[in-house]
């Protein structure tokens, strides 16, 4: 919640409200979390937002993970 509350913070700073349409993150679970506070704070808005849709999971991450899979199993 403390995360959504200065992402929401910084966007009402620059004006960006009804502009954001999603977020590219790591797999941490801290973020799904913000973007679901994210979401409420849009909802109290009148603001068309949805958290699973606007997660977007960084794909170089992603890669990262898998090949340390495959590299600790040989």
């Amino acid at each position: 919640k403390n995360l959504a509350d200065a992402v929401w913070k910084t966007i009402e700073l620059y004006g960006l409200q009804g502009r954001i349409i999603a977020f590219v993150m790591d797999n941490a679970s801290n973020n799904d979390t913000m973007v679901e506070h994210f979401q409420q704070r849009c909802e109290e808005n009148m603001i068309e937002f949805d958290a699973v849709d606007a997660r977007i999971r960084c794909m170089p991450h992603t890669v990262h993970l898998a090949a340390l899979k495959v590299a600790y199993s040989v």
